[in-house]
């Protein structure tokens, strides 16, 4: 591959931005500076790949005044941002970077590394305008282009994220990094399919691109290919062993194919690797919760939670631990809370209905579900609950319609089949001997009965949940 360059500029030096994947450009020496003399040589250290040693040469350097010509200075100033930024001290690489600018309003990198910077802090609307400004300056910039994409991909413009890394490839068509992150972009649209097939084109390029293969991984795992998302999330782990993604890319693989001991030791070192992280807490919930264990799933969701406070599925998810617990007053607090962090969150909307039904208030139940089918008009288990909410009002013609929506997105939905089965009996149609399902919820992310019983005339209808879970392929701001 070719190496992503932080490079002093007097000369290319191929470091890889591996945990960022935003490319700076080159550090550069002063033009006027004569060739060092000895190793403590201010502009020798102002271009030291050491932080704490480019800190103090460029602030020597800086020092000088206009004894440098100010184009050396805008240099300076940009290499010292640079050493602020690897120390992660983002603020002050800002305002280095700033000074840069106002020194050489000309100076692509600087605008380059200014958007680098503020999407650090994620401040993206500003690191889009810095990406734009040395686009601008200079239009056949790819990494500006791989980076703008990155930027408009954090704010959910995928598709301005599929123009810009198309640019980076047509500037450069081995560009490992903008084929992940159009990978990354597919998936978020998905397009799993094209998804794969740019992470696929970046491991051609470099076969040790751990990031890839966990994309790749990713992928698979949403395709329902679960061996290959092994596959991939295990190379991954090979070739970079303190990467945490994979593992819990991985975990999360093992608990859909029901192996939650391997999932659960995939999540613990996960945790391993980093205390703080928010979605491997989520994933090992999710496991214990599958293992029967709601307690121990909710003192991981709080984890997640601590980690996370705006982690809306965490919230969705210990509700649906607590009501395993027989606890709907604290699951209702939690869907509102995941409803407070994600106001689009279809499922949790779904699971506060299916609590308020219970209660036998319908009415109320029918708005939750309303709104479920409002954001997502394929839900077919909102249909199917809103259904239940009108049976259990006695309004049996809107439970028939309701219980034929779910039908006509899922034809194979059993729950929706028996239910409606239920409703025909009351209206006085045929009422066949059917094994009913348990009235009540499942974790299942799919269409199936919670258990059968001695077949009876006419069944309960059911409620249906979505699976507990979502959103927890545990991708970062910084990994692309």
């Amino acid at each position: 591959m070719r190496a992503e360059p932080i490079r002093k500029h007097f000369g290319w030096i191929g470091a890889a931005v591996a945990a960022l994947l935003t490319v700076t450009g080159p550090v550069q020496a002063g033009t006027d500076a004569g060739p060092a003399s000895t190793p403590q040589d201010p502009w020798d250290m102002c271009t030291s790949p050491d932080p704490d040693t480019g800190i103090a040469g460029c602030t020597q350097v800086l020092d000088r005044g206009d004894k440098e010509s100010q184009r050396n200075r805008a240099i300076a100033y940009r290499n010292r941002g640079l050493a602020y930024k690897d120390k992660g001290d983002i603020d002050a690489a800002i305002d280095d970077y700033t000074q840069s600018i106002a020194l050489d309003p000309s100076y692509v990198a600087a605008y380059n590394d200014l958007g680098i910077a503020y999407r650090a802090k994620n401040d993206i609307d500003r690191a889009i305008a810095a990406y734009s400004e040395a686009l601008r300056l200079d239009p056949n910039y790819a990494y500006g282009y791989n980076n703008r994409g990155n930027a408009y991909r954090d704010r959910g413009d995928v598709d301005l994220a599929i123009a810009d890394y198309n640019n980076a490839i047509r500037l450069d068509p081995q560009y490992v990094y903008a084929y992940n992150g159009r990978g990354n972009a597919y998936q978020d649209k998905g397009q799993l399919e094209q998804a794969i097939a740019d992470y696929s084109q970046a491991i051609r390029f470099d076969p040790t691109y751990a990031a890839s293969y966990n994309g790749r991984g990713n992928a698979y795992r949403d395709l329902g290919q679960l061996d290959l998302a092994i596959a991939d999330y295990a190379e991954s782990i090979r070739l970079d062993p303190n990467y945490v993604f994979p593992y819990n890319g991985r975990g999360n693989a093992y608990k859909d194919k029901g192996e939650l001991d391997l999932a659960i030791a995939d999540y613990n070192k996960a945790l391993e690797l980093d205390p703080n992280y928010a979605f491997a807490y989520n994933g090992r919930g999710n496991a214990y919760a599958a293992k029967g264990d709601p307690e121990k799933a909710v003192s991981d969701y709080t984890k997640s939670i601590e980690a996370d406070p705006n982690y809306a599925v965490a919230y969705r998810n210990r509700g649906l631990a607590y009501e395993d617990l027989g606890k709907p007053d604290l699951a209702l607090k939690d869907y509102e809370m995941a409803i407070r962090f994600d106001p689009n969150y279809a499922y949790a909307y779904n699971d506060r209905g299916i609590i308020f039904d219970n209660r036998g208030e319908h009415e109320r139940a029918i708005t939750e579900y309303n709104e479920a089918i409002r954001i997502d008009p394929n839900y077919a288990f909102a249909y199917n609950n809103r259904g239940v909410a009108f049976q259990n009002m006695g309004n049996l013609q809107r439970a028939v319609l309701d219980y034929e929506a779910a039908l006509k997105i899922d034809p194979g939905y059993q729950r929706a089949k028996d239910n409606l089965k239920s409703v025909m009996a009351d209206l006085g149609g045929a009422m066949p001997e059917v094994a009913t399902v348990e009235p009540g919820t499942t974790r299942s992310g799919s269409p199936s009965a919670a258990g059968t019983r001695t077949v009876v005339n006419v069944p309960a209808p059911s409620y249906q949940r979505s699976g507990s879970g979502g959103q927890n392929r545990g991708d970062s701001l910084f990994q692309q």
